[in-house]
């Protein structure tokens, strides 16, 4: 069964439990690990030309020759999938969580970047030196450009030597929750994910007791022997966590081509449920979540649904917005959310973050919940 919202004030009853879920939410510390990148990204706001629209056929046009353009360079922040991830559910369940992150924040290290954003905040296992990127952000999307070398050093073997086996175990014994992110730029990614479900099952741990969230970030220099392998690690942990796996409208088509299903350019509400309808009769993951840039799709054995999100025209930042959508994702599915409510949750923080540039809390995800369903939510917090 596919059900698709049209618009937030279909979604009365909805918001309503999700906002209960949130106020009666217990400061219990959950105990979870995220990983695995690193990034350093500067920030470019693209002015003239504003658009990707725009600019795209002026490149096109500038071939051989040369152009120049106004932007406004905005600063280095701390970046990649991970850091964000574990740093907005840090936000959300406002410090009462036990959280281990490990990836590329040093080589050496944690570099300052990263000890000011994440240190005293959650227990820090560095890797390798970060990857770097430049972000360039315009009105209607972003384009990442990417130098990517260090995160091949990302592997099973170095996480086992930086963190300890015994480390480990006892950190997995406690866990609720994994945040494994950016399978796309990390080539050794589903090595680890598989490896530490496996290392769940032979420590003796419950199946489906531990929240595996993935999110395969911008796969699309992967070839499809990787994919194809990835969904055969994707069964493996679903058989002992549970899952969530996480896409972007991009990625959702592009995967579903693996399958020989063509939904290239289908965006509306109903077209995204069933894809993610389609995505989920074909791969062996809990949840499949979607998240489009004005609202989400799950598919779950529930059945499939889709809801509007709390849309931004012009967003202080975007990049990031995907990972607080999943912090979002990933905490209501550690408060026992159902499929509608983990959209809710989802949008609402991206919403947030993409408003006011701050992870919110729970109590902040209340508010904007209140003033999107009452239609006072304004373009910025």
């Amino acid at each position: 069964m596919i059900h698709a919202f049209s618009h937030v004030s279909e979604l009365a009853s909805q918001i309503g439990a999700l906002r209960e879920t949130l106020r009666a939410a217990r400061a219990d510390a959950p105990a979870g690990l995220c990983g695995f990148d690193g990034f350093i990204d500067s920030f470019i706001r693209m002015e003239s030309p504003s658009s990707m629209a725009e600019l795209g056929p002026k490149i096109a046009a500038a071939a051989g020759i040369a152009a120049s353009y106004q932007v406004r360079r905005q600063g280095e922040k701390f970046g990649g999938n991970g850091p964000l991830l574990a740093g907005a559910l840090h936000a959300l369940f406002s410090g009462s969580l036990d959280l281990t992150y490990v990836g590329a924040l040093g080589r050496e290290r944690v570099l300052p970047i990263f000890e000011q954003a994440l240190g005293g905040k959650m227990t820090l296992h560095s890797l390798a030196d970060p990857a770097h990127s430049d972000c360039l952000e315009f009105t209607d999307g972003k384009v990442m450009l990417c130098d990517l070398r260090s995160c091949d050093e990302i592997t099973w073997e170095r996480l086992l030597e930086v963190v300890g086996s015994d480390a480990l175990d006892a950190l997995l014994r406690r866990a609720r929750f994994v945040g494994a992110v950016n399978w796309g730029k990390l080539r050794h990614a589903g090595t680890i994910w598989e490896n530490l479900a496996a290392r769940l099952a032979s420590l003796g741990l419950p199946a489906k007791r531990v929240h595996f969230f993935m999110d395969l970030a911008e796969f699309e220099t992967r070839p499809i022997a990787d994919r194809e392998a990835l969904l055969r690690t994707i069964g493996k942990i679903t058989a002992q966590c549970r899952t969530i796996l996480s896409f972007n409208l991009k990625e959702a088509w592009q995967m579903a081509e693996v399958f020989g299903g063509d939904f290239h350019g289908r965006k509306d509400g109903a077209s995204v449920a069933e894809l993610a309808a389609y995505l989920r009769a074909r791969i062996d993951a809990d949840r499949i979540v979607i998240h489009p840039n004005d609202g989400a799709a799950c598919a779950s054995a529930e059945g499939a649904v889709y809801l509007p999100g709390p849309y931004c025209q012009k967003p202080l930042i975007s990049t990031g917005a995907g990972d607080h959508f999943g912090a979002g994702c990933l905490a209501a599915a550690l408060l026992g959310a159902d499929d509608t409510g983990i959209l809710l949750a989802g949008v609402a923080t991206s919403g947030h973050f993409v408003r006011s540039g701050r992870s919110p809390s729970f109590a902040e995800l209340d508010v904007l919940l209140a003033r999107w369903s009452e239609g006072t939510l304004p373009e910025r917090l």
